[in-house]
């Protein structure tokens, strides 16, 4: 295929296929017509680069002149067969590789003994990232990384090495769950209604994500050290990921996807309902109510907690420990947080008495009463910088001591405590980040504003960001391409089948002075002419084909 049957191709791709097409096939930014895709495309160092990505198996197929769907749509064959250059290409690299050309047996899905629980324990550890996301958005240090103390306590919370806590964060971005932009991290205005799911639903919207965005995902089933044989280490370091992402969804296992994957690919249902769905559901323990409340102020979920349960043990204890039966800790901290976000004692403790299978044990009672009695005894809000020498917010408490405490505490060194009475402390930084600083190190600190009335903090949710379509597939739709004298049968042909299916076209004509656009519905083409009607005029007009300098509209042409 060469150039302008290929741009002819591209220019007939729908705007999806091709926003993907320049994202994996990695095309630069500054091309500037769908003519120069099509060269960049069919350039030996896009092919090079392009077969990095591939699999032995797709390597193999392409090596003997054949294709998938997935390799047709990254234009490295048309219709099923393969371009002769990449042939050529793989030929060589599998030869250069010493590997055989023969291309491995398709796996059939295999039904996982393990794979539901992973997928179960996977949806239930992203929801307590997006749960933490939620309750405390997060301020992004430069190039948007986590801090590194945020990273660790996230990781800590699903048992995971805060290496690869942005693997494991990566199916919530997908699903738009969580949004990272601003300069901050933060759950969305869907994220409410996700975690109130059942698991079951929780992990069939990850796992669509993350299907979606892993068209290939057959190519990583396998192991990603010797499954892609060309790939250096960056792209094996992606398909690692994105192998370990698999496992933990319950979408691959033993080099095989499982038959979750594909009940989801296949779009399979049983009585209306996902069949993937379903299936997981049956391996789901019954939702409890109840807790094992323990004397050393810890509580034990023995299966996943009904939402409104877990609900509410979020508002007053930290998981220590995610998973379908989950470790909570009260403390004074917790409960001071549900304080203040519009909790009492005695609702607490009715609520704890309650959902405890071992009563109320007395040192639980204790705490609460205690954290209550104590809760507002340090009340925080902001203040005017220029009365108050630069200072943002203040602190006030009855308790003279406390207030000495503070202000010398080197743990909050870094909001600049400065004492301006016995009974108040001003900060540098707003009242919102002093009161954080403030609970962080066990304060008993609440917000209060310009009347004294407590704040009750409402968490702020990102709003649902659509994606967004790639420069490069805006510019080329725009620009349409060149014509030249190569191009000129192709235009032909192509202004035909406008001809029959009544398209609009926009042309550059070249006049006696300068490019005119213009804007038709063609009517007939011969003898070298089109006549075509003026789509802003309602007339008809008569233009010589060698006139036609640019071409852009004919996306819907085949």
């Amino acid at each position: 295929m060469d150039v302008v049957a290929l741009a002819a191709r591209i220019q007939a791709m729908p705007d999806d296929a091709l926003d993907a097409l320049v994202v994996e096939r990695q095309a630069p930014l500054q091309l500037s017509s769908t003519f120069d895709l099509a060269e960049h495309l069919l350039s030996d160092a896009s092919i090079a680069q392009a077969l990095r990505w591939r699999s032995a198996a797709e390597l193999a197929a392409l090596a003997e002149g054949g294709s998938t769907p997935r390799l047709d749509a990254l234009l490295l064959a048309v219709d099923g067969v393969a371009l002769a250059p990449v042939r050529a290409a793989a030929r060589a690299a599998l030869e250069a590789a010493g590997l055989d050309e023969a291309a491995p047996r398709a796996t059939e899905p295999i039904e996982s003994p393990t794979a539901p629980q992973l997928a179960i324990d996977e949806a239930i550890k992203v929801a307590e990232l997006v749960h933490r996301i939620a309750d405390h958005p997060v301020v992004l240090r430069s190039r948007s990384q986590l801090p590194a103390a945020v990273a660790r306590d996230l990781a800590e919370a699903v048992d995971a090495d805060p290496a690869q806590l942005e693997e494991r964060l990566e199916p919530a971005l997908l699903a738009g769950l969580v949004d990272r932009s601003d300069g901050r991290l933060r759950a969305t205005v869907d994220a409410d209604a996700w975690l109130a799911a059942p698991v079951p639903d929780r992990w069939l919207v990850l796992a669509q994500a993350w299907l979606a965005a892993t068209p290939d995902v057959e190519a990583v089933a396998g192991d990603p050290r010797t499954g892609f044989p060309l790939a250096g280490d960056a792209e094996r370091a992606v398909r690692e990921r994105q192998h370990r992402q698999a496992q933990r969804l319950g979408i691959v296992d033993r080099g095989a996807l499982t038959t979750l994957a594909a009940d989801l690919q296949g779009g399979r249902t049983v009585d209306g309902e996902p069949a993937a769905r379903a299936a997981l559901a049956a391996h789901v323990p019954p939702a409890t109510a109840s807790v094992y409340l323990q004397p050393d102020l810890s509580a034990v979920a023995p299966g996943p907690l009904t939402p409104e349960v877990e609900s509410r043990l979020r508002r007053i204890a930290r998981i220590e420990r995610a998973g379908i039966a989950s470790q909570w800790r009260i403390t004074a901290q917790s409960i001071t947080a549900g304080l203040a976000g519009g909790e009492t004692a005695e609702g607490l403790l009715a609520f704890l008495a309650d959902a405890s299978l071992t009563g109320l044990p007395q040192p639980v009672a204790y705490l609460v009463r205690d954290t209550a009695a104590r809760f507002g005894s340090l009340r925080v809000r902001a203040v005017d910088p220029v009365a108050e020498g630069g200072a943002r917010s203040q602190a006030r408490s009855d308790d003279a001591q406390l207030i000495r405490t503070i202000a010398v505490d080197r743990a909050l060194a870094a909001i600049g405590p400065a004492q301006t009475g016995p009974h108040r402390v001003t900060f540098r930084p707003s009242a919102e980040e002093a009161l954080d600083a403030l609970l962080d190190e066990r304060y008993p600190a609440v917000l209060e504003d310009e009347r004294g009335e407590l704040v009750v903090r409402v968490p702020e949710r990102a709003p649902r960001r659509e994606r967004e379509q790639h420069r490069l597939v805006a510019r080329l739709r725009d620009a349409g391409f060149e014509v030249g004298e190569h191009e000129r049968a192709w235009l032909e042909r192509q202004l035909q089948t406008a001809v029959r299916e009544r398209v609009p076209v926009r042309l550059t004509l070249m006049t006696a002075t300068d490019p005119v656009d213009i804007e038709l519905v063609p009517l007939a083409v011969a003898n070298g002419r089109l006549r075509a009607r003026d789509a802003n005029r309602d007339v008809e007009r008569t233009l010589p084909l060698s006139a036609i300098t640019k071409v852009a509209g004919l996306g819907a042409l085949s």
